[in-house]
């Protein structure tokens, strides 16, 4: 019996016999607790949380919530036996009933098993939906409906809770505001959550662990700020896309050195023996700039961020590397200007594949 609040012990998730993620294994240590899956479109993910649910089944390997094996080989406990709510990204609001109605179905669920539960009201204030509890799905946008779907999620007060995609319809202005709030009422009541997602920020803000699924494989499963700093993978990095890979050869065991950046120096995450050819993960916040250093590189691309600039600069070997300034520094660097980078370079956790 596990001693974990959930688990999944290597399991292969398949739908229509195609293994879709293999050979999967991850737990949440403790209730209330958030992970998020993150990963490209039809990778997988909702597969997952379908297969969690009870909507597919396992030929190997087992899922164990609250020390109970759910699936395994030899046992498939059915959708309705698991106390698990499951919100799909698409709607899946009853079109014949009211927005309000379609919630209620979902308290009805609750038997008022656990300590901590959130009102009605508290729901519907969080994600901005009174006024539209009297009006039909065909009547709302499709951000409303996956609101009210959450919604509905939600007053269940279930064991788990599986969101597939929950914010991916929501406005941008208003995204940021019901991260927010959401983190909140699941932290206060808590309850376990599953998020699938595609947008790393989102996954960074709201997981307390985040897996990294990729060609079929959990890559990562690890902090949020492990996931991003120490990546474990060259495939991790491309996917994140927060830097880029340059070439390098260890000089010690704290330096190596770069043909454009010269030396750099910082902590190995992984040791290599000196005279190893590597590359090493430059991200946007490694570099540092300054005006008065005498190396310099061509500014190719500026991107405003609000409160920082993203500039790509190009090296002499044509090397295109990503630095981050704040937006209020003095000089704001034009395209085909140069850019110089402060010297020494030290990076706190060097990351080399």
């Amino acid at each position: 019996m596990s001693k974990n609040f959930f688990e999944v012990k290597n399991v292969d998730f398949k739908v229509g016999g195609k293994t879709k993620v293999a050979n999967v294994s991850f737990a949440i240590k403790k209730e209330g607790d958030i992970i998020c899956l993150l990963g490209p479109s039809g990778i997988g993910k909702t597969t997952i949380l379908r297969t969690i649910a009870g909507l597919e089944k396992i030929k190997s390997g087992s899922i164990e919530l609250k020390g109970n094996v759910l699936s395994s080989q030899n046992k498939n406990l059915e959708p309705e036996d698991r106390n698990i709510s499951l919100a799909f990204q698409e709607n899946s609001l009853f079109p014949h009933y009211t927005v309000e109605k379609n919630i209620l179905l979902g308290a009805e669920r609750n038997k008022g098993k656990k300590d901590h539960q959130v009102s009605f009201q508290e729901i519907i204030e969080l994600l901005d939906i009174s006024l539209i509890l009297n009006k039909y799905p065909h009547e709302i946008s499709a951000g409303e409906a996956q609101r009210a779907s959450l919604a509905r999620s939600l007053v269940t007060q279930p064991d788990l809770l599986l969101l597939d995609e929950p914010l991916s319809n929501v406005d941008q202005s208003f995204k940021e505001e019901i991260q927010e709030k959401l983190k909140k009422i699941l932290r206060s009541s808590k309850i376990t959550t599953i998020i699938v997602t595609h947008d790393s920020y989102e996954a960074f803000y709201l997981g307390s662990k985040c897996g990294i699924i990729l060609n079929q494989q959990l890559k990562q499963f690890d902090d949020p700020y492990n996931v991003y700093h120490l990546p474990n993978s060259i495939e991790v990095v491309n996917f994140l896309n927060r830097g880029t890979l340059i070439p390098a050869e260890v000089t010690s065991p704290k330096s190596l050195e770069n043909k454009d950046l010269g030396t750099i120096t910082g902590n190995f995450i992984k040791s290599f023996p000196i005279g190893s050819k590597v590359k090493l993960l430059v991200q946007p916040e490694d570099l540092h700039h300054d005006d008065k250093s005498n190396l310099k590189f061509e500014v190719i691309d500026r991107k405003f961020r609000g409160t920082n600039f993203i500039y790509t600069l190009k090296t002499p070997s044509n090397t295109l590397i990503p630095v981050f300034v704040h937006s209020h520094h003095i000089h704001q660097h034009e395209v085909d200007e140069k850019f110089g980078i402060k010297r020494p370079i030290h990076i706190d956790h060097i990351v080399c594949f």
